[in-house]
């Protein structure tokens, strides 16, 4: 089944020119920027349900920010499942 996720996160700890970095990356994997919203994000995925879909679209955020030494709050929302909400600190 076809999900579109939404992501608000927060990167705190990095220089600007890093967060277009990551903004790149993030669209290289199929995360789209919601316009209207400075750290809102839409990812669409295959997913056998919603916990799944916002697994997915936490893995590619994981996978891309833990390079950086920053602290990232997320929030993730996939169809009417609950809400996630998780805090990372990636060290240097």
């Amino acid at each position: 089944m076809q999900y579109k996720v939404f992501i608000a996160v927060e990167i705190k700890g990095l220089a600007e020119e890093v967060h277009r970095e990551i903004a790149e990356r993030l669209e290289e994997h199929g995360v789209e920027k919601i316009p209207a919203i400075s750290s809102a994000w839409e990812y669409a995925c295959e997913a056998d349900d919603d916990t799944d879909a916002k697994d997915k679209a936490m893995q590619v955020f994981i996978n891309v920010v833990r390079t950086y030494p920053c602290e990232m709050g997320i929030v993730v929302q996939a169809g009417a499942s609950q809400i996630l909400r998780r805090k990372k600190k990636f060290d240097p």
